[in-house]
């Protein structure tokens, strides 16, 4: 399962980096830029996940676990899920100021095509 994981996310990526590359509608540069950061937020989960893994920070050990099940290493690990939490925060904020540069392109040239924004410089 873990696998499948991680080509799932490798094959986000590359269909993000191949919207990114071949399009020329800004709009769909930033949504190809989105389709990458939702990868890695897809591998940042699952290299966080451990099968059989309970939360770390628990009030009493699970039914069928005790306390030294615990202390052996057999919990979730929260570093990688807190640092996806931010990443979200971070690329939501991220997107906001592509959109916002891109409304301001478009309003300033009238084209959302990056070829003819290129053409246009002196």
């Amino acid at each position: 399962m873990i696998v499948a994981n991680y080509l799932v996310a490798g094959f986000v990526f590359c269909a993000g980096l191949y919207t990114v590359l071949t399009r020329r509608n800004l709009i769909k540069i930033v949504m190809g830029l989105s389709l990458m950061e939702g990868s890695t937020y897809l591998l940042f989960i699952s290299m966080a996940y451990r099968a059989g893994s309970t939360a770390p920070v628990l009030v009493g050990p699970p039914g069928g676990r005790t306390a030294h099940d615990l202390v052996r290493g057999n919990v979730a690990d929260p570093v990688l899920q807190n640092f996806c939490l931010t990443a979200i925060v971070i690329g939501v904020a991220v997107t906001a100021v592509f959109l916002t540069i891109v409304v301001r392109v478009a309003q300033h040239y009238r084209t959302l095509d990056a070829d003819k924004i290129r053409e246009l410089r002196g």
